[in-house]
This record gives structure tokens, C-alpha cells and sequence, in this order.
């Protein structure tokens, strides 16, 4: 296992630790969210800008990520800019982010600091999977859900200097891949990473001569003609259901290799490792032909 594999050791090979939500529960969990800091906004004069594990709540993130000990994720979570701006509230803890933000304001009453402040607030609270994780949220294929481009991220995080786990915050940068689908897809690629597979490239494109047309799959390794798909089923319909296992029949006639994980591959660590034990065992075969 090489250093960089060792650094993603924790937690990723037990994905269970992850709580994954549908775009619908992300929705609802950032209304409640919502309602929860006007009730605190209602309750004191202060000016509140809510941040850290809030802030990804009322931006709609579909995944949880790994807190420290010391981090109270039951209770909301703000920043002020400046000690003297400290205060006690109740539910409500207050932390000092002396780095420009570019607060958002969901609704007269409060303000929230952007997604990619609240990643790099977390980066003092949380480890390198969980940042990566969020960060291939914020870079994400759907374009009505992207906040920026990995370009962006790499500016914005160098703008705002020095800041408590700012050197964790680059290290999973250099792990983030831009245009990913979904947190589950990102787990997946960290764990076969760790694991000791190849570093596997995300939405590759594959060209069917037969047919004429391309397919996009979500993650493969090229040089062994690997593809790994993670299926999500809350999304599916008859329609795309058999659009897939076509696509999946036609990679195989090309003569790919396809695995596809689905919820049961993260629900614990055994299940991952079997899953990539027999992508591993593929490569091994295909090497040795």
C-alpha cells in the first residue's frame, strides 16, 4: 500500500460511516435546517452567519461527513469575524473565521457563509475521505447542482491563506476529482485507491465502432479495460434500467470488464472488500493474458 493510500486509511474502508442522502432528503433536511436557524435568529439581536457542518446543510450537500470527538453536530453551527463578536447562544455554537467570506442570505433574518468557506471550516473538524467527499460534491457533473470548477476551488482555498487545516484542505484537493455523480462514486474511488488499485478515471468515454455512438461510464481503468459503475436505484426508471444493462451488455461485447456497485457494496466493510477483491483478481487476470 503506498503512503498516499495509507492516508486515506481513515474510515474509508468502512463506508458505513457515511450517511448518503437523495437530492429529495437533502432538500428537506436543508428546509428543516433553514427553519432551525431562524428560530436561533429569532432569539437574539446578534447578527448570525451560519457556517462549518450548517452552511452544507442549507446548501443541500447529499452526504454526511466524519466528525471529530469534540465537534456537536446536534447543534447549529455560525461565524463571527472578529473574538469581541463571541457570544453564548443557546443551541448554537459560535466560532471565530477571521477569513473573508462570501456570505449567501437564505432570507432576511439570516446569513450563510458559501459552500466551499464551509468545507474549509470543516477541515479542522473532520478527516482527508470526508473533505474529499465534499469537495467532489461542490465540483460535481450536474450542472444545476455545481457550485465551481476545481480550478476555483484550488483559488479559493489559496485566497483565503493560512486557516486551521488548510494543509489538510490541499492535501485533499490533489484526491478531488472534478465532475464526479454522486458521494457514493467518490467513496468507491478512495476505497479502491487504498485498496490498492490503479488510480481509476472518473465519466470515461468509451467508443462502440459497431454502433457508432460513445458511452460515458463512471469510473474505469483504461489499461485493463475495467469499468465501475455505482448504481443508484432511487433515481431509476424501467426506461433507464434497460438503458444501462444495454450500455453494460455492448462494453462486455467490446470486451470490458464490468463491475457495479450498488447501496449493499457500501453498507460495510466486508461487502467493499469482496466488491474490489474481484476487481482486483480482474486485473490480475487480464495482466497475466
Amino acid at each position: 500500500m503506498s503512503s498516499g493510500a495509507t492516508d486515506l486509511y481513515c474510515h474509508v474502508m468502512d463506508p458505513s460511516y457515511h450517511t448518503f442522502f437523495t437530492l429529495d432528503e437533502a432538500a428537506t433536511l436543508a428546509r428543516r435546517t433553514h427553519d432551525a436557524c431562524r428560530g436561533a435568529a429569532m432569539r437574539t439581536t446578534s447578527s448570525l452567519c451560519f457556517s462549518h457542518t450548517t452552511a452544507l446543510r442549507l446548501h443541500g450537500m447529499s452526504a454526511t461527513l466524519n466528525l471529530s470527538p469534540g465537534f456537536d453536530d446536534r447543534r447549529l453551527h455560525a461565524c463571527v469575524d472578529s473574538a469581541d463578536k463571541l457570544r453564548r447562544l443557546r443551541d448554537v455554537q459560535v466560532h471565530l473565521w477571521d477569513r473573508p467570506v462570501a456570505s449567501s442570505f437564505p432570507d432576511e433574518r439570516i446569513g450563510c457563509v458559501s459552500a466551499a468557506d464551509a468545507i474549509c471550516q470543516m477541515a479542522k473538524y473532520t478527516d482527508l475521505p470526508s473533505l474529499v467527499v465534499a469537495m467532489d460534491w461542490l465540483t460535481c457533473r450536474n450542472q444545476s447542482m455545481r457550485v465551481m470548477s476545481h480550478a476555483e476551488l484550488a483559488e479559493h482555498i489559496g485566497s483565503l491563506g493560512r486557516f486551521p487545516g488548510v494543509r489538510l484542505c490541499r492535501k485533499a484537493l490533489s484526491y478531488s476529482v472534478e465532475g464526479t455523480d454522486s458521494p457514493q462514486e467518490s467513496v468507491l474511488r478512495l476505497a479502491a485507491e487504498q485498496y490498492g488499485l490503479p488510480r481509476m478515471t472518473v465519466n470515461h468515454v468509451v467508443d462502440d465502432p459497431q454502433r457508432g455512438t460513445r458511452y460515458m461510464v463512471d469510473m474505469a481503468l483504461p489499461d485493463h479495460d475495467i469499468i465501475i459503475e455505482y448504481d443508484g436505484r432511487y433515481h431509476y426508471t424501467m426506461d433507464r434500467w434497460e438503458t444501462d444493462l444495454d450500455k453494460r451488455n455492448r462494453l462486455t461485447a467490446l470486451g470490458m470488464a464490468c463491475f457495479v456497485a450498488t447501496k449493499v457494496t457500501l453498507a460495510n466493510e466486508h461487502n467493499l472488500n469482496a466488491f474490489l477483491a474481484m476487481v482486483a483478481k480482474e486485473i490480475g487476470r487480464r495482466r497475466s493474458r
